[in-house]
């Protein structure tokens, strides 16, 4: 009868039923964990599958030095294994459509931007055409516009003159008609031969304050027509100068200096952002000094209606133009900015001012200017419906900014500054 170690040795140690291996020691019970094999990634969308390491397409890639895209498109012509009698003539003819497929994206992509540039040559000729018109235009209008002035001023000297002489006409009637009269007659010794005549005269004088009245209507109606006609031409002018901006032109002025008229928005050209607005506006002032502020605050400024702050920036160079004559203007700057349309603040607080230094303070050549008056140009809920324009002002003897010449220096220009109202 076998013993029970026969039976362990027979059986193998750890195999009586009922028995299980404790946990963590060896055995059949044990449950062994691997770390799963790293899947290969999943090609992206789009992306061609790498051709096999081994094959002919990867050996010749990598002699020719190819790239993905070419080593996938010369797998995809199926080459012939290594090794094989025809694999060289095979992968020579592969290689060489290849060639001719990059020579015609080469020369697919030289036509496109032989087009591209002819297409830009174009469209410069005809903007060059445009502006040359648009100038030309603009010539014609500026010399009817300088006739009709003269015309103008022609028919006001004619229409003083003919007020004069009817003033003076009314008076000798007025004479004449006294002298007429019994009274006038017994004091003067007159006949009345004397008196038929000056009865005459006076009819004659009547009868040329008729005439006189109605050539002072004619030329009343001239005068006026002749106002119409120079404020039609100076829109058309505007608008040719707007056109001839816009087509590109350097040589247009943005606004008539001679035309002191209210400015208008859609007599300016368009402008996309707050920094082009700065720009176009920095080339064409007289008067205003633009700091390196004004374009590093313009260019990230959210404002989205640049063309409204291209207006207030031109108008703020009228007003430059008052502040630099020396000895003043005679009236506050604050009359002469709401003169020209522009919602002027004469400064801001102390406390914004000093609480947020950093924000108001600029330099220009190195002397420091602080942020005060400043336009509204717009005040809306949001960054692109709220713009400003900060402005520091000069007099030229400030012993702080010794050499800075007298003038209206622009500082930050779009974002409100932070004050007690912006929180």
């Amino acid at each position: 009868m076998p013993s029970p170690r026969d039976d362990d040795e027979r059986s193998g140690y750890g195999t009586r039923r009922g028995w299980r291996a404790p946990k963590g020691a060896g055995g059949q019970g044990r449950r062994r964990h691997r770390a799963p094999a790293p899947r290969p990634p999943l090609p992206a969308d789009g992306a061609t599958d790498a051709p096999d390491p081994a094959g002919s397409a990867a050996r010749i890639a990598r002699l020719a030095a190819l790239g993905n895209d070419d080593a996938a498109a010369l797998d995809a012509e199926g080459l012939p294994a290594p090794g094989a009698p025809d694999v060289l003539p095979a992968g020579l003819r592969a290689l060489g459509a290849l060639v001719r497929q990059a020579r015609e994206t080469a020369d697919a992509a030289d036509d496109r931007a032989d087009q591209t540039a002819e297409r830009r040559t174009r469209d410069a000729s005809r903007a060059q055409r445009r502006i040359e018109r648009a100038e030309e235009r603009e010539a014609r209008q500026a010399a009817k516009a300088a006739h009709e002035q003269g015309e103008r001023q022609r028919l006001s000297g004619e229409l003083e003159r003919a007020h004069a002489r009817l003033t003076q006409v009314a008076a000798e009637r007025d004479r004449l008609r006294e002298l007429a009269e019994g009274e006038g007659r017994q004091e003067s010794g007159h006949d009345d031969a004397q008196v038929a005549g000056l009865l005459a005269r006076v009819a004659d004088l009547e009868s040329q304050l008729v005439d006189r009245a109605v050539a002072l209507e004619e030329l009343t109606d001239a005068r006026e027509a002749a106002e119409a006609e120079r404020e039609h031409l100076r829109g058309a002018a505007r608008r040719l100068r707007r056109l001839a901006l816009e087509a590109g032109s350097a040589d247009v002025d943005l606004v008539d200096p001679d035309d002191h008229g209210p400015l208008a928005v859609d007599d300016l050209p368009y402008v996309r952002t707050v920094l082009q607005a700065v720009e176009l506006a920095a080339a064409h002032a007289e008067h205003l000094v633009y700091t390196d502020r004004a374009f590093s605050s313009a260019r990230t400024a959210p404002y989205d209606e640049p063309r409204k702050l291209l207006r207030d920036l031109v108008a703020l160079d009228r007003v430059a133009a008052a502040w630099a004559v020396e000895g003043g203007v005679g009236r506050p700057i604050r009359d002469v900015a709401l003169a020209q349309q522009l919602d002027w603040a004469d400064d801001v607080s102390a406390t914004a001012r000093n609480q947020n230094a950093r924000e108001y303070r600029f330099t220009h050549q190195g002397r420091p200017l602080w942020a005060g008056p400043h336009v509204r140009v717009a005040t809306g809920r949001g960054l692109q419906r709220t713009c400003r324009i900060y402005l520091a002002l000069v007099k030229g003897g400030e012993p702080d900014l010794a050499g800075l010449p007298r003038g209206v220096y622009v500082g930050p220009v779009g974002r409100h500054l932070s004050d007690s109202t912006s929180g």
